[in-house]
């Protein structure tokens, strides 16, 4: 089925092939373990549930999410039984909704963390 792959490395974001097993989900977003945010169009973006632990990572912004995301993510379409199919998003309304922010430093602090520019870190 036709997935779409976010890289914040790579900067790109471009269609993928997932076979509906969710362990290519942690080869596609190279993780361990995963958590996922919706996003408009009845699409879920799956990423890397330790993306904001790193130390160090880079990062996207997807206009309709509630924090910045460590690591690659993978959208995938959901269906009326909470079953993952194709994404239903376009890759130009993905390149709309979404902005590479590089490579940022987190700051770990009895307060929560903060994402701080990796060049001032």
């Amino acid at each position: 089925m036709r997935a779409i792959l976010i890289d914040p490395i790579n900067e790109t974001i471009e269609e993928v092939e997932y076979n509906g097993d969710y362990k290519q989900i942690y080869k596609h977003i190279d993780a361990s373990t995963f958590g996922v945010v919706d996003i408009p169009n009845e699409d879920t973006i799956f990423i890397d549930d330790e993306g904001l632990l790193k130390d160090n990572n880079h990062f996207f912004i997807h206009k309709d999410a509630y924090t910045p995301i460590g690591g690659k993510g993978l959208v995938l379409g959901i269906d009326d039984r909470g079953e993952s199919v194709s994404a239903h998003s376009t890759l130009k309304e993905l390149r709309h909704s979404v902005t590479f922010i590089g490579k940022q430093a987190i700051n770990h602090s009895d307060a929560g963390f903060t994402i701080k520019d990796w060049e001032d870190a």
